[in-house]
């Protein structure tokens, strides 16, 4: 990885290039969201969790466990909202 030359944007990118692969095979459904929340960390965290593979078991588990507490803490009406009006309508 040529982390130190690229440029911040750049950076996240190429974290997360290598970081998403690795979060798939722990969590596919939720793979790009968790990675996401996995980018928001400090970059030389970041780092650890693609060099040790129970580091990044443990962070995933708390990531799927901050969005499950998120999906079940949302009301019905916030619900309804995220739906899409457009889905499964017939032409």
């Amino acid at each position: 990885m040529q982390l130190r030359m690229a440029k911040a944007n750049s950076k996240s990118q190429m974290l997360g290039e290598n970081l998403y692969p690795l979060v798939d095979q722990l969590e596919h459904e939720h793979a790009a969201k968790v990675t996401g929340m996995l980018l928001e960390m400090d970059q030389t965290e970041v780092l650890h969790l693609l060099e040790s593979p129970d580091a990044l078991k443990e962070k995933v588990s708390e990531a799927m466990d901050v969005l499950r507490n998120v999906q079940q803490s949302s009301s019905p009406a916030d619900q309804l909202a995220s739906l899409s009006l457009n889905e499964n309508l017939v032409s």
